[in-house]
C-alpha cells in the first residue's frame, strides 16, 4: 500500500505600512493526497499431501477470516460386533 502527501504553496505576505501590517495574502493553493490500495489476493490452497497419512474420518476447513462462521458436523453409522 502507497499513501503520498504533498503540502500546498503558502500565500503572500502583506505590506507593513507605518508599523501596521495591511493588504495580507491571499491563502495558499491546497494539497493533494494519494493513496493505492495496492493488491489483494486470497488465494488459500492445500497441496502437496496435506492429507495423504490420515486415518479415520479426516474434517477439513478453510475460511477467509472475514465475519466467517464455520459450522462442521461429521455424521458416523458404525455396526460393531462385540464378541
Amino acid at each position: 500500500n502507497t499513501a503520498m502527501n504533498t503540502s500546498g504553496t503558502g500565500g503572500a505576505g502583506g505590506t507593513a505600512t507605518n508599523g501596521r501590517a495591511t493588504n495580507g495574502g491571499g491563502a495558499g493553493t491546497g494539497g493533494s493526497n494519494t493513496v493505492t490500495a495496492g493488491t489483494f489476493d486470497m488465494s488459500n490452497t492445500v497441496s502437496g499431501g496435506s492429507f495423504a497419512n490420515s486415518a479415520g474420518v479426516t474434517l477439513a476447513s478453510q475460511n477467509t477470516g472475514f465475519a466467517s462462521l464455520i459450522q462442521q458436523s461429521v455424521n458416523v453409522q458404525a455396526n460393531l460386533a462385540v464378541r
